[in-house]
């Protein structure tokens, strides 16, 4: 009987070990899929970004600032062109003579033959300067009619 006991003994201890290890595994392992499932995924940021007028793909502005010289009848010699917003299509900038106080602003635009100047000057420009190139209305707000008054855009 003593064979007997310790058979009893090693069967009972047996069973108590795999017990214990599918106990373990069941609640631990189960207890790791749930926090695996319920745990949010993390929501996805979506970047804004801010709409820019289009910049060309090709640079032109010595074409532009050879247009605006032509149109003021200066030279890189003499004054200074700045281009302030080139669309591709429109440009818009200032120029400033070396030998002289203050400057001017000036508006071009690109055509089948290339980019013209359409105005230079301190004031605002006619309608009928403008109108044929189609400026955009940010760069362009308001113009001149045929009798001198400001029109809106």
């Amino acid at each position: 009987m003593t064979n007997g006991w310790k058979i009893g003994f090693f069967t009972l201890l047996a069973l108590l070990i795999i017990g214990a290890n599918v106990f373990v595994w069941f609640f631990w392992g189960k207890g790791m899929i749930l926090k695996t499932n319920l745990t949010p995924s993390p929501t996805p940021t979506i970047k804004v970004e801010p709409t820019i007028a289009p910049t060309p793909t090709i640079d032109e502005t010595e074409a532009i600032k050879q247009a605006v010289f032509k149109k003021t009848g200066l030279s890189a010699n003499q004054a200074e062109v700045s281009i302030n917003k080139n669309t591709g299509q429109h440009a818009k900038g200032n120029i400033k003579e070396f030998e002289a106080v203050g400057g001017a602003y000036w508006l071009a635009a690109k055509t089948a033959a290339g980019w013209v100047c359409v105005y230079d000057g301190q004031a605002t420009p006619t309608c009928t300067q403008i109108a044929p190139y189609n400026f955009p209305k940010d760069m362009v707000p308001e113009c001149l009619d045929g009798t001198g008054k400001v029109v809106k855009r």
